[in-house]
């Protein structure tokens, strides 16, 4: 067994174990946008739905974690060529794998960054994605050898470079996968509750002498999907008389609310405690105006 053939074995296990990874955060991030809770949603830190109703949960039109599947299986490829018989030359295409791998480690560190400084929050399925991207590159690494990653990096690219039609080919054929995958994914993160439409004349809808439509609204200041539903709802209910929305405190932390087996989010309840007292004060509704816009900045 050659020296580089374990190195290729491992990196082709960690672009799999990544790109399942990667798979498992777009639907989390799916899951999150449509107000559903992650298990990863462990504390108001270490907290998954934060990360992904973040601004920065979207690049270029699609999920991050949409783009780290596309980088991951594309070193699954790669590492797969590497361990083929029939491979262009000795320690194809390992300068290219390290390559990429190094894009995938930068990118790691970038979104890190972004992740503690920026949204204050950690999810916990990234954070093992950036550790498989550091491992990929230091199998990568080790598959260079032994003429090094440079000699390794320079093979590839003169391979590349013999090969201008057939480069090509793969190149327009792996945008076009992206420009597809790009117009095909659904942008669930942009959907906004329909505005309810309004009889002829400016009228309200007709509704039975009871009186108006009695609603009850549970909510977690700390809540993302909770912040999201509060905008939307006071976008659809505007000028509607016809119902009367109830506001009840709901956090999802057990210091306070027994119905909680766990504290998902370590502030909530000192949050409602703020809404009761402004609730008492005639003085709720722009208080939780004021508290989900601080939810959102923090993002």
């Amino acid at each position: 067994m050659m020296p580089r053939r374990p190195a290729l074995l491992a990196a082709a296990g960690l672009a799999a174990a990544g790109l399942v990874l990667a798979v498992l955060l777009v639907q989390e991030h799916a899951l999150a946008h449509a107000g559903g809770t992650s298990f990863c949603a462990i504390s108001d830190y270490v907290n998954c739905d934060r990360v992904a109703m973040s601004r920065y949960s979207v690049v270029l039109g699609l999920p991050v974690a949409a783009w780290g599947a596309l980088g991951y299986g594309l070193a699954l490829l790669l590492a797969l060529a590497g361990l083929s018989k029939s491979r262009s030359h000795e320690v194809w295409p390992a300068g290219l794998l390290f390559l990429l791998a190094a894009v995938a480690s930068a990118a790691a560190v970038v979104l890190a960054a972004i992740s503690h400084l920026a949204i204050g929050a950690l999810c916990i399925l990234c954070a093992a994605s950036w550790l498989v991207s550091f491992a990929l590159l230091a199998a990568a690494w080790r598959a260079c050898r032994p003429g090094g990653v440079a000699a390794a990096v320079r093979s590839d690219l003169a391979l590349l470079a013999a090969r201008p039609s057939r480069t090509a080919a793969v190149a327009l054929a792996g945008a076009a996968l992206v420009l597809v995958a790009a117009a095909a994914f659904p942008r669930y993160w942009e959907r906004k509750a329909p505005v309810a439409a309004r009889p002829p004349g400016g009228g309200t809808t007709p509704v039975a002498s009871t009186g108006p439509l009695a609603v009850v609204v549970f909510s977690d200041y700390e809540c993302p999907a909770c912040a999201r539903a509060h905008e939307e709802t006071k976008a659809l209910l505007a000028g509607r008389s016809d119902v009367r929305l109830s506001k009840r405190q709901f956090p999802l932390s057990s210091d306070c609310n027994p119905a909680v087996q766990r504290r998902m989010h370590p502030g909530a309840c000192d949050l409602a405690r703020v809404g009761i007292c402004a609730e008492a004060q005639g003085k709720l509704e722009p208080m939780e105006d004021l508290l989900f816009a601080n939810q959102a900045a923090k993002r």
